[in-house]
């Protein structure tokens, strides 16, 4: 009888084993469809046309982009040293598309044009779809693998199209250069707020010894 007892224990121990087993599976395939789900419903999210933008919010990327490509032309009619900078395409035509809670619109996407590198621009709008800024993202070669001269004219096309940002958006270029310098000291992110504007400028120079920088400029609200 203890034997029976105990294969009957065993068998319904095993039975239950096989019955969380069973459970799991099915809790598992329940997540894996509700992941696939919230994927599928991420990717119908479709991107807004500029057009959808709030008017004035419009009106001030359009500004801006002139503003832009006067700095672009300057350059490219009066090269320094040979350095060029590509000019935003007009008219814009580039969708937003949503990050997290809010919009961004690719204004510029390009490769340095005289030494390996490249640099973007992106317009942000919140929910509203109004403006609130914008950011510039820049890569190059390792600081450690610049000329010795120290000048880092292999990065000139990123830095002039940061200061194009700053003249476009109106900021004081001779504070923006100097906050540049005490931002290269900095470890983490460094901000300041544009005594012309009230814009609040963020230095991301952490990455630069591998290449890589990121200048963010928040607008005033």
């Amino acid at each position: 009888m203890k034997k029976v007892l105990l294969l009957l224990l065993a068998v319904i121990l095993v039975g239950c084993s096989g019955e969380g087993t069973e459970k799991k599976k099915e809790a598992d395939v329940k997540k894996d469809q509700e992941t696939k789900e919230a994927v599928v419903k991420e990717e119908k999210v479709v991107p807004i046309k500029f057009e959808e933008v709030d008017p004035e919010s419009k009106a001030a990327v359009e500004k801006f982009v002139k503003k832009y490509n006067v700095r672009a032309n300057i350059f490219k009619k009066n090269p320094v040293e040979g350095i060029e900078i590509a000019e935003i395409p007009e008219p814009i035509t580039n969708e937003l598309n949503k990050e997290e809670t809010i919009f961004s619109q690719i204004l510029l996407d390009t490769d340095f044009k005289k030494h390996k590198g490249h640099y973007k621009i992106d317009v942000n709008y919140n929910e509203d779809k109004k403006i609130i800024g914008y950011n510039i993202f820049i890569e190059g070669i390792p600081a450690t693998e610049l000329n010795e001269d120290g000048k880092g004219g292999e990065w000139a096309e990123g830095i002039i199209s940061a200061m194009s940002i700053a003249y476009a958006l109106g900021l004081n270029i001779d504070k923006f250069d100097e906050e540049s310098d005490i931002a290269f000291d900095e470890e983490v992110a460094y901000t300041y707020t544009d005594p012309n504007t009230k814009t609040n400028v963020t230095f991301l120079f952490a990455d630069w010894d591998i290449g890589k920088f990121e200048i963010k400029y928040e607008l005033s609200k």
